[in-house]
């Protein structure tokens, strides 16, 4: 029977919140092993790629290769070689869809109870009927390792063929009644104190071999406890990496965030500072109406201000002169004869180095 499949409808994007998204484990994992006749247990055994390839060989007839799908993999890489296929597969049939091929080939859980969640709203999406015509055991032979395909692989009931042990053998031996040639002597009490010798044998094995198969059922129980706590604490771990390397990320971000405003900070009063002491100059200039200055020395004055740098160290009195190469030990004595470099109020007299960070930005309101 020919397969329908709406090009359109298996290209629509699924969203996080989407129905298909809250598929359970038990509806996944009846979904291929009704599907693609398998016998799988757990969501983590399709990790290798090769169910996906087989599902897409089931959707688009011919897209996948069969016999280059691995389905004896046992190792990353041999996952990869089957993702490979898988999205080249995608990528001829116009399927948008990436795959996270690192976090697949990990068998974590959830990463794969995603992707399978995906699969079968796909499957939905695009093949509106069953291939009867399809042998999907046959199919699967074709691949590496066809031959000898693991039980999850094949429909229930069928395993490979396997010689039956030599316990079983004996067992059956054991429980094979032996039937003796009848003597001439032999009398029917004796027969019966035989007969009741082995049902008592038997009663005494069953009571026996009772309580030690319960003994060995309560580890088993405990096992299997433990190896779901053993699951979600390296879950949790993998999450506390996560989070960790994400912290990380971020304070780094931060503290170069703090340095590039410090080093703008200090751009903005450097050139705050120029701005005010070039206002201070030409205000000195006005009030004098240029009696005590002429234009070309205030220009030359101007530029040596707009052309300086921090480590010129120059100052620019109340009285619009410019004071070069101060040292250290001289701006005590700019502030005892009362010279003030750009302050907005005039009546504070603190001599500051040209460039410093700390002068208010209301400087440039304040005559």
């Amino acid at each position: 029977m020919s397969t329908k499949m709406s090009r359109k409808a298996a290209d629509a994007p699924l969203g996080m919140m989407d129905g298909a998204y809250f598929t359970s484990r038990t509806e996944i994992l009846d979904f291929f092993n009704s599907l693609l006749q398998m016998n799988l247990a757990k969501i983590e055994q399709t990790a290798t790629g090769a169910v996906a390839c087989q599902l897409m060989d089931y959707i688009f007839p011919g897209s996948i290769p069969m016999k280059r799908v691995n389905w004896e993999a046992k190792s990353d890489f041999q996952y990869i070689e089957n993702y490979k296929i898988l999205q080249a597969a995608f990528t001829k049939q116009r399927v948008q869809k990436g795959v996270d091929v690192d976090r697949l080939v990990r068998a974590k859980y959830q990463d794969n109870l995603e992707f399978c969640q995906w699969l079968k709203a796909f499957f939905e999406h695009a093949c509106s009927e069953t291939r009867e015509d399809y042998d999907p055991v046959a199919r699967r032979k074709m691949g590496k390792g066809g031959k000898k395909l693991d039980d999850i692989f094949l429909p229930r009931g069928m395993k490979n063929n396997r010689p039956p042990s030599s316990s079983s053998s004996v067992s059956s031996s054991r429980s094979r009644p032996v039937k003796a040639p009848p003597s001439s002597g032999a009398s029917v009490s004796s027969v019966r104190s035989a007969s009741s010798k082995t049902t008592t044998a038997t009663s005494r094995r069953s009571t026996v071999t009772a309580p030690l198969r319960d003994k060995n059922s309560r580890p088993s129980a405990k096992q299997s406890i433990s190896a779901a706590a053993a699951k979600q604490v390296e879950k949790l771990e993998s999450q506390n990496e996560e989070l960790a390397s994400k912290n990380a990320q971020l304070r780094r971000k931060c503290a170069e965030t703090e340095l590039i405003l410090e080093s703008i900070e200090k751009e903005r009063d450097f050139y705050f500072d120029k701005l005010r002491g070039i206002e201070v100059m030409l205000q000195v200039h006005e009030e004098n109406d240029g009696k005590d200055s002429e234009p070309e020395a205030l220009i030359q004055r101007v530029f040596k201000v707009l052309y300086a740098k921090i480590d010129d160290n120059i100052l620019v009195t109340d009285d619009g002169e410019l004071l070069e190469d101060m040292a250290e030990g001289q701006e005590d004595l700019l502030n005892d004869s009362s010279i003030s470099m750009l302050s907005a109020d005039h009546d504070e007299k603190e001599a500051i180095p040209f460039g410093a960070a700390n002068v208010d930005a209301t400087m440039l309101s304040n005559p």
